[in-house]
């Protein structure tokens, strides 16, 4: 009788008689023999899979997608523990995602020229938190480098080209321009790059124009932007929904535009340079501060300030 077989006779486990033996231990796996009851089968082991797999989830930990689904769908496919094995056995504890070519970065510097509105649109998005620490809004926002003035806007739950295209489909439909020769200025960001972005630029004849990766200061007026909005007093930092969110910005958008005096374009609203007020409005501060010197002459060692038209903005 082998040794296995007196194991299974009398219950007495393997390892046991082989140390009573003297001999090697047995180099059969220890451990269960058959799967579990409870084991995922393959199709439940595929629905995990798949939701580690969604685009706009690409970004979370197994745990955040667990939670995600049990707050959001109220639905529960797996422990989190098994969401984490079942990520490591299919390779998706980094970074997920499906892989598509990669596009080649730009590295050329861009040299940019506005000499009037319209000419030159910058455009970025950027993370909003929420109330909840694993969720996130994401703020898409167009700007004219000329005036400062924001084209437009949009506060949505997921970064997707779909929403960048509808934003600015109707930025150009309020500037009542149809596109054909405006810059559409952009980082290296997936949705800028991606080819519905690159059709929808190229159906609507503007010029595509990209920073150089990982230089910031490639898109400054949008990355500018950003930390205004940021730094702002009142912006509280974080939102309850996507309503909250959308009713804020509708509002700081309609000061920054309409009250907030820029200190890049002396100091007047976005709106006065972009409709064409700025002229108007520099000739009345020229001859108000010609006539406080005029009376007060003892104020100045030399002539008055004098506020001229910003002609040009340039990037690089």
């Amino acid at each position: 009788m082998s040794i296995l077989e007196f194991s299974q006779a009398t219950n007495i486990p393997l390892r046991t008689l082989y140390f009573w033996k003297g001999l090697p231990p047995s180099s059969e796996k220890r451990g269960r023999k058959s799967s579990p009851p409870n084991r995922l089968s393959t199709s439940e082991r595929r629905s995990v899979v798949d939701v580690l797999l969604k685009p706009e989830w690409s970004d979370l930990s197994p745990r955040e997608i667990y939670y995600k689904l049990l707050d959001e769908e109220q639905k529960i496919i797996a422990s989190p523990a098994t969401f984490y094995r079942v990520a490591s056995e299919n390779d998706l504890s980094a970074r997920r995602g499906v892989k598509l070519p990669s596009r080649k970065l730009n590295r050329a510097t861009p040299h940019l020229l506005a000499i009037k509105p319209n000419e030159i649109w910058s455009w970025d998005v950027s993370q909003i938190c929420s109330n909840v620490r694993t969720k996130r809004f994401y703020l898409y926002v167009i700007i004219d480098i000329w005036s400062r003035f924001v084209v437009g806007w949009a506060l949505e739950d997921h970064e997707k080209t779909d929403y960048a295209i509808a934003m600015w489909k109707s930025a150009l439909e309020e500037q009542a321009i149809t596109g054909k020769g405006l810059i559409n200025h952009k980082d290296n960001g997936s949705i800028m790059t991606s080819d519905d972005m690159i059709g929808f630029v190229k159906d609507a004849q503007m010029i595509d124009s990209y920073s150089r990766a990982g230089v910031s200061d490639d898109n400054p007026f949008s990355e500018s932007l950003f930390s205004s909005i940021k730094r702002f007093r009142e912006f509280p930092g974080s939102f309850v929904d996507l309503n909250a969110g959308r009713a804020y910005f509708t509002s700081y958008f309609s000061a920054y535009n309409y009250e907030h005096r820029h200190s890049g374009i002396q100091f007047i609203t976005p709106a006065d340079r972009h409709y064409g007020e700025e002229i108007k409005i520099l000739n009345i501060r020229n001859q108000t501060v010609g006539a406080f010197q005029k009376q007060n002459p003892h104020r100045y060692s030399g002539k008055h300030k004098v506020f001229n038209p910003i002609a040009e903005v340039n990037i690089n």
